[in-house]
């Protein structure tokens, strides 16, 4: 499995060090780092770095978190504050759980936020998953590179050998045009399409859904907006008319 770190924001030199000399002792290379506090090639960071002072000068710095996301097939935000009830966009999944869904991915993109606030909700909202590492106390706020240790040591030193879902993932387009198709649905009906977008989106990732049912939700959210046209004869935006044949 092929691991990128993203960090938003980091705010401290001497965790930034300790997370470099993580991403060495796990062998970790693809780290982007959006809009730091400090320079990633800070003396203090190198220092804390150790050995993994080596890996500072290939981190990738960018304005924005979408430029660390845009090739990510997999994408997991990291929290610490989760809602089981009706925050739709805090519905987190377990250390435990995130790591058996990442085991049928060839590539993950591990999501952290700031020292002192973590991660907004729009930021959260851009990932395919939201994970949680919850130890059962009161306090389950954990220092940003003992964060990373544990979340690597669990993908890399304990992951799992044996794939959850047997069969080719559908791919990450073929989930964009369904979430797509949904959001078009969910305007028409006067829902609130963010937490439609986020809810579904994350509901896919966390299924696991294979090509062969990729497809079959495909055509029927595909079916159910002509149909809505057909019979309405509203004007919606068409997400379909430039899909790849391929799709079919």
């Amino acid at each position: 499995m092929r691991l990128k770190l993203v960090f938003v924001e980091p705010e401290g030199k001497i965790n930034m060090g300790f997370i470099l000399r993580l991403a060495k002792n796990f062998d970790v290379r693809d780290i982007c780092v959006v809009t730091p506090k400090f320079n990633i090639l800070d003396e203090e960071v190198l220092n804390f770095a150790a050995k993994g002072a080596e890996l500072a000068q290939h981190v990738k710095v960018v304005d924005v978190l979408d430029e660390c996301l845009k090739d990510s097939r997999m994408s997991v935000c990291t929290t610490a504050l989760y809602d089981a009830e009706s925050d739709v966009i805090r519905q987190s999944v377990s250390l435990k759980h995130m790591v058996s869904i990442a085991s049928a991915y060839d590539s993950v993109t591990l999501v952290f936020g700031r020292e002192s606030v973590g991660l907004t909700r729009n930021e959260l909202s851009k990932c395919d998953l939201i994970m949680t590492i919850d130890v059962g106390s009161e306090y389950n706020v954990f220092n940003l590179s003992h964060a990373v240790a544990i979340v690597l040591y669990e993908l890399i030193a304990v992951g799992t050998q044996q794939r959850p879902v047997y069969g080719k993932l559908a791919d990450k387009d073929r989930i964009n045009y369904i979430v797509n198709f949904a959001k078009e649905l969910a305007s028409h009906l006067g829902l609130n399409t963010s937490d439609v977008e986020v809810t579904l989106r994350h509901v896919l990732n966390k299924a696991l859904i294979t090509k062969a049912e990729g497809r079959v939700l495909y055509r029927l959210f595909k079916g159910l907006h002509y149909a809505l046209k057909q019979c309405d004869g509203v004007a919606l935006d068409s997400v379909s008319s430039e899909v790849d044949a391929n799709t079919e």
